[in-house]
């Protein structure tokens, strides 16, 4: 058989498949004498140019989960693009010849996509990859390579992008809607790969519905409520970014469940949009939850609502308070009553639980200052004014969590579905803020609130936003 070579260099040994868009060929270098693969796409394809977008969006990728396109090529049948051949088979061949895979082979891998799409984030002209399945993913040698980024598209083109080509059972709703989009839509992707690996279902888009992950033996409950946060309907729901994602399963990974850099304290900072909306009530909740944990935490004053000194003269008849090192103990809680000077002995405790009571424009800089910011809103008719003021007042800020206090499944929906893309969460229902934290949706809710310090990724997020500005 004759030798068929072409652009004077590759030598073509055979079809390695093809798809709908595309074919795929095995070539050898003939110089270096090394394989690449060769995907080819046809100019008469109705999809060339979103094919032929994968090439413009690979070429400049650096990543080790990426192959490596080495050139692009085209003649006037097409295009060329010549990558990095791999050895190994599709996620989806992985799993349909093992089952089921064991919790820590699905941490490793989830873990890998998660570093993988960050990249894709946080370059200076963001990527969303869209289009994140099983048949997407090769393993090669146990790391993930993620192959076809002919769906992916810059963050800045998704505002005006008419219509997403993903796969129907693994894209995100919002995907179908044609809402506006952003990185939730890849965290939804990644949950439902998480799914696949703990089930080993592979969906269609015939199929009416999907198996329960809650309903799966192999996976922890922890790693179930991760997937599920994953797969929320509403983006508000799923974590805000996979950088959380990354750091719960991690934290799963290596058996801990919380993260924290020794010897830095770390500040929780809590506001409400007005007085009374729950915001002390909260603060020791939240209290209760890190020193249930073990995690030394000290509850701060930052109003002059005289909370503490109250709590500190009743308490002081039943001798309920305690002393350490100048900070009241109440119900297990340490406590520090509200002072304008700055206390030194708050730098020994890891976590300080800081409550600002109403956010004001005079303490919204020390509020937004903090590692952790979290801010609870009334959603009742005589609320909302406030609830708007606040959201007014920290419009241009989105590292924040907003909480709502006294609302059930359906209120909250339609309060989720008014906050737009926030991240938002319904505070579960416990009249004594001192008793501790028993039931498992109490739980689970400070579970996905926790999170190891992002101040890193949070100043490269507005490094790259004011570059991007600049340009």
């Amino acid at each position: 058989m004759q030798q068929e070579i072409w652009f004077q260099k590759y030598e073509i040994l055979g079809l390695l498949g093809h798809g709908g868009t595309a074919k795929v060929y095995l070539a050898k270098h003939i110089i270096l004498n090394s394989f690449r693969a060769i995907k080819f796409i046809s100019k008469n394809h109705p999809f060339y140019e979103l094919q032929r977008n994968e090439a413009l969006v690979l070429k400049n990728l650096k990543h080790s989960c990426i192959p490596i396109i080495y050139d692009i090529e085209e003649d006037e049948e097409g295009s060329y693009i010549v990558e990095q051949y791999l050895e190994g088979e599709t996620l989806t061949e992985y799993v349909a010849s093992r089952g089921i895979l064991q919790e820590e082979i699905i941490l490793k891998f989830g873990t890998q996509l998660c570093d993988l799409i960050h990249y894709l984030h946080s370059l200076e002209q963001p990527i969303l990859y869209v289009d994140l399945k099983p048949d997407n993913i090769i393993l090669s040698d146990m790391t993930l390579k993620l192959v076809d980024f002919g769906s992916a598209v810059f963050t800045k083109a998704a505002y005006n992008q008419p219509k997403y080509f993903a796969t129907a059972g693994y894209a995100a709703p919002e995907l179908y809607l044609q809402d506006e989009i952003d990185e939730r839509c890849d965290v939804f992707g990644i949950g439902m790969l998480l799914y696949y690996m703990g089930t080993g279902c592979y969906i269609r888009s015939s199929d009416p519905t999907i198996h329960n992950i809650d309903l799966v033996s192999n996976c922890s409950g922890q790693l179930k409520h991760i997937i599920n946060r994953c797969l929320k309907s509403n983006p508000a729901g799923r974590y805000f970014d996979v950088v959380k994602l990354n750091q719960q399963l991690s934290a799963l990974l290596t058996k801990g469940q919380f993260i924290h850099e020794e010897g830095r304290m770390r500040k929780v900072a809590i506001a409400g949009s007005q007085s009374r909306i729950g915001v002390t009530h909260f603060s020791f909740r939240l209290c209760n939850y890190y020193i249930g944990r073990n995690i030394s935490c000290l509850y701060q004053e930052k109003n002059q609502s005289g909370c503490v000194t109250s709590l500190k003269n009743q308490y002081e008849d039943m001798g309920a308070v305690g002393a350490e090192a100048g900070v009241i103990v109440i119900n297990k809680i340490p406590m520090h009553a509200y002072r304008k000077e700055v206390l030194a002995e708050l730098s020994r405790y890891p976590i300080v639980v800081q409550d600002f009571g109403c956010l004001t424009e005079d303490n919204l800089e020390e509020f937004l200052s903090a590692d952790q910011k979290l801010l609870v809103l009334g959603a009742k008719e005589w609320e909302l004014e406030s609830s708007e003021q606040v959201l007014r007042l920290v419009a241009d800020f989105k590292e924040i969590s907003y909480l709502f206090n006294f609302l059930d499944g359906k209120q909250f929906q339609r309060v989720v579905g008014s906050m737009g893309f926030k991240n938002c969460y319904r505070i579960p229902y416990e009249p004594d803020p001192f008793v501790s934290l028993t039931t498992e949706q109490e739980i689970d809710f400070f579970r996905e609130l926790q999170s190891s310090d992002q101040r890193l990724s949070w100043y490269k997020k507005i490094f790259n936003l004011i570059r991007r500005g600049m340009k």
